[in-house]
């Protein structure tokens, strides 16, 4: 998965004065106090620039990959510790405004900056994404509800579907508790609940999701003003284009139609009273209720029938039997949390 940061150009809203100094010589950088760039190389991928329409707006576009070797500080030699770094650029023009994709978040702004020859402050700002972790929450909520589908409540846009939740991460560990629309078994109910009891300290999730005539459109989350897009996964009209194309078309799919979709009706939900501190209590005590329904269910049913403790414990039925007393722990774990 190819993580990005979005940036906008304060200083020039020229996309061709912009491109003139990312196709320029850039010499060395020798520094006696700082990092030191050498070997620039910075190449344009479209012969000339390209132009598609994304939220009822035109978008010029090109495409740059680059690579340069940074030494640290204070190294004498290029064997002291010589690190390359390389990546892509997306550069586009939109609604007056020079902005960029890049393929990296340490050092992405420093990049841009030597990349353009900038040298003053303010000249290349961040885009920021507004996710906050209640965002996850409530994502997980629409799909846990079968709620999914988002229309659009632009005429230009189409209906996005969130497919399923494959993951999500937080301060300490990782998660891969996939949750989906496909059934309330008791291991996706359980996947949900851990997901839910770690919110607080939430900072990232991972979804897939349809759109238009794209689907598995596979992206990560958080609340860190990166984006993560896994190309390899992506299904769609697309595919028929070359990567470098597939890649800037998908990631501005992404920022100008996708993401605000998502944004608007989380904001819209909220304007409307269907989402709030109430709600996502009420949906975590659903969840809970839906867990402990079903442990019992299935608590039942081995005491009916205990032949079926001697099936082997890779059968599917045997994974999602669980101690009821743990369940009933972590349900109530999740209902204090919830009204905290």
């Amino acid at each position: 998965m190819t993580t990005v940061t979005r940036w906008i150009d304060e200083k020039n809203s020229s996309l061709a004065t912009v491109e003139n100094l990312l196709d320029s010589e850039h010499p060395d950088e020798i520094s006696e106090n700082g990092n030191q760039y050498l070997n620039w190389k910075i190449q344009k991928m479209f012969d000339s620039d390209k132009t598609d329409t994304f939220y009822d707006r035109s978008i010029t576009y090109n495409y740059y990959t680059f690579s340069v070797d940074q030494i640290p500080s204070g190294a004498e030699t290029i064997d002291d510790g010589m690190y390359r770094k390389n990546g892509f650029v997306i550069v586009y023009l939109d609604s007056g405004k020079v902005r960029y994709i890049i393929s990296r978040n340490t050092y992405a702004q420093t990049f841009l900056r030597k990349m353009l020859f900038y040298t003053g402050k303010g000249e290349i700002v961040a885009s920021a994404l507004n996710f906050t972790g209640d965002i996850f929450v409530w994502l997980i909520s629409k799909v846990y509800e079968k709620d999914n589908i988002f229309s659009s409540e632009n005429e230009a846009l189409g209906d996005l579907t969130i497919d399923s939740i494959k993951g999500f991460k937080g301060d300490t560990e990782d998660f891969l508790a996939k949750v989906s629309v496909s059934g309330e078994s008791v291991m996706n109910i359980i996947s949900t609940l851990s997901f839910l009891v770690e919110s607080r300290n939430l900072n990232q999730i991972t979804i897939a999701l349809s759109y238009l005539k794209h689907s598995n459109i596979e992206i990560s989350l958080n609340n860190r003003n990166t984006l993560g897009f896994n190309d390899e996964e992506y299904l769609g009209e697309l595919m028929q284009k070359k990567h470098e194309e597939l890649v800037a078309l998908c990631l501005l799919l992404l920022y100008t139609e996708i993401l605000p979709i998502i944004l608007q009706k989380y904001q819209s939900d909220i304007d409307s009273n269907f989402w709030g501190q109430g709600k996502c209590v009420s949906f975590l005590e659903r969840v809970a209720d839906d867990l402990s329904e079903k442990v019992s269910a299935r608590i039942n049913d081995l005491n009916a029938k205990p032949e079926q403790l001697k099936m082997r414990m890779t059968h599917e039925n045997d994974l999602e039997s669980d101690n009821k007393e743990k369940a009933l722990e972590l349900i109530d774990e999740v209902i204090k949390e919830a009204k905290k």
